[in-house]
Order: structure tokens, then sequence, then C-alpha cells
């Protein structure tokens, strides 16, 4: 009886115990949600992380999405032979063209070497001397020798206008009005060496010389076509950008100036590194950019964007430094190029762009085109 008393006890204890803790717990409110705290670990793979910066997105005219350029691979082996017999009034070029863009040479940057292969050229020479000494440096005193040449303006400066005055040699033209525009495209192409130079030192891209030498001979088949179109349509053409250029060229001549230069420049026997670097920028015009470019495809970016940028100069398009852009408003001829300067690689450009350095000298190329077209 006694042990029957105690478990009746002991169930009565344990039972206030419980109706004690009980009254003690806070009630049941609603669940908190829980604090992500970052412990350094990375998210699980199926989680999307954000990215960091929005993509770009490039908006394509609908006249330039429609477009497509016309390329070497689409002109049989005759035709291209029929093309360059068409074109075999532009002469060979010096030897010493090829000499001069051989990728070791430019790889070199010997000036000792430019210098030694200037002065075994007198006339070739003195016209270096007579663009160097022109309003386009803006010098407060003369230049009177090759290596004080070179080492005033750089060896890239000098050998791009060496190079201009050997393919030079290879067009002639008695129209008055043919003359002057020759004149003009061999200045874009001038400058837009000098700012791919320029630009490339400060964004850090290697191989300067090399780009250079591809933005001054981007222009050679711009010559080629010329000699091919009646001088109204070729003179009415570069009124133009490049967009609408390139699609006269091809509505009247079935081709283009890339595949022009293209075929030039191989039959001339350059590097064919510097031939097929020509021909990959000039096809930028119309090829998306891939969002994994390489090294390679951005310097030729900053060929192409440079090339522009000396057109739009020298052509008289740009009257003031401040309307200089490579922006694609009103310029159809720059929307792939957005795609390419969204790498990481231009994440300097536009502040480059605005430096006062390269202010001033984008401001004396534009002073050096107005003298020039009076």
């Amino acid at each position: 009886m006694s042990v029957l008393v105690g478990a009746i006890l002991i169930a009565a204890l344990l039972a206030l115990l419980a109706i004690v803790r009980s009254s003690r717990e806070p009630a049941p409110g609603p669940k908190k949600r829980g604090v992500a705290v970052d412990t350094g670990h990375q998210a699980p793979a199926h989680v999307a992380a954000s990215p960091a910066t929005p993509p770009v997105v490039v908006v394509i005219p609908e006249d330039l999405a429609r477009f497509r350029m016309v390329r070497s691979s689409d002109i049989s082996a005759a035709r291209q032979v029929i093309l360059l017999e068409e074109m075999e009034r532009i002469f060979l070029p010096p030897r010493s063209l090829r000499e001069l863009s051989d990728p070791d040479f430019i790889a070199s940057g010997s000036t000792r070497e430019l210098a030694d292969f200037l002065m075994r050229e007198p006339v070739l020479a003195a016209r270096v001397l007579g663009v160097v000494n022109s309003p386009l440096h803006g010098l407060q005193s003369p230049i009177v020798s090759v290596q004080h040449a070179i080492n005033f303006l750089g060896i890239n400066a000098v050998r791009s206008i060496a190079m201009r005055f050997l393919v030079e040699e290879s067009y002639r033209t008695e129209t008055p009005s043919l003359q002057s525009l020759y004149a003009r495209i061999w200045d874009a192409g001038l400058m837009g060496s000098e700012i791919c130079t320029m630009l490339s030192q400060r964004l850090g891209f290697t191989d300067g010389g090399a780009s250079a030498t591809v933005t001054v001979l981007s222009f050679v088949g711009d010559f080629a076509v010329l000699t091919l179109l009646p001088p109204d349509v070729a003179l009415e053409t570069w009124e133009h950008g490049l967009f609408e250029r390139t699609r006269t060229q091809q509505d009247n001549l079935g081709f283009n100036a890339v595949v022009a230069g293209h075929l030039l420049l191989q039959q001339w026997g350059l590097p064919p590194s510097i031939v097929s670097g020509v021909e990959r920028v000039g096809f930028m015009l119309d090829t998306p950019a891939d969002p994994q470019g390489s090294p390679e495809a951005c310097r030729q970016a900053l060929c192409y964007a440079s090339a522009r940028l000396g057109e739009s100069i020298a052509m008289g398009r740009v009257r003031e430094v401040a309307h200089l852009s490579l922006k694609s408003e009103g310029q159809p001829e720059l929307a792939h190029l957005q795609g390419y300067l969204a790498q990481p690689a231009f994440a300097r450009l536009p502040e480059i762009m605005q430096s006062q350095e390269v202010l001033n000298a984008f401001a004396r190329m534009v002073t050096a085109a107005r003298k020039g077209q009076r």
C-alpha cells in the first residue's frame, strides 16, 4: 500500500514540474527568417551568382544586321586572278616594303636599324622628314635627321610614315580630286597608326609595332578599289563612313576593299601574319565580338578603332575634339566594336581617351586636318 501511495506522489510531482516549465516558455510566435552569414565558402554550384556588372547590350542597326561582307573565300580562284589583272595598273611596291613589314624587323625595336634602313633610301628619308616637319606633328623646331625623327616621334610612327610612301609608289592618278582624296586617306592611315601606338602603350598591350603596321596597311585595299570605280563614285563613297562605303563597293564591284587589300598584300609578298591581321581587322565591320575575347582579338579591335578615329579626323567629319567618339550612335560601323570594347582589356579606355595628353594629340591631328583641307 505504501508503495502504491509513493508512486502516485511521484507521478503528481512530475506533472506539477511539467506545468511550471511550460508556463515559463514564451508562446509560439511567427517564424523568423534566417540571416545569411558570409563564411567564406563558395555558394553551391546550383545557385546562380549575380554578375558584377550587367552585360553590354549591343544594338545593331537593321541595315547592318542584314548586311554581310564578301569574303575572299566567296570568290573563286579564277575570279581572284581576274581581279588582280583588273588591278594590274597598281605597280608592285619596292622590295623594301616587305623588309619594313617583316615581323622580326618590327619586333626588334631597333632605332638604329630603322635609321640605317632609311638612309639607304635617300628619297624615302627626305619624304619622311617632310611629313615629320609638317603641321601634322606641330613641332616647335625643325627635325633635320632621320635619327632625330625616330627619337622624337618614336619608331612606330616613323615606320608607318615610311610604309605610307612605299605603298604610295604603287598608286598613281592624274585626277586632281582623287589626288586630294588619296592624300587624306593616307593621312587617315598615319593618324590611325599614331593613335593605335598611343593607346596601345597606355592600355598595356603588347606588339604595338605590329598593331601600328596593321592599322596603316588596313587602308591599302581602299586605294585599290578607288582605281576600279568611276572617279565620281569613288569620291562619293568617301563622303560617308565605312559601312556605307563597303556596301557601295559591293554593289558596284561585287567585292570590297578588304578583299582587294588581302589579294594585293598577298601578291606583294608581305608576311602572312600581317596579311591575315589586316584582313581580320577589316572584317570587324560585320563580325560580332566573342564574349571570351582573346588578347589577339582585343589588339585587332584596337587597330580597327584607331583606324576609324583616324579616318574621322582626316576626312573632316570631326571638326572638334569633343565630337570624336567611339560610340555607335550615327556610326553603324562601330556597332559590333562595342562588344569588343566591353572586354576587361579596354576598361581604362574611356579614362585614357579623356586624359590631357591624349586630348592634346587628338587636337593636333584635328588642327592639321583642317589646315590640309583649306
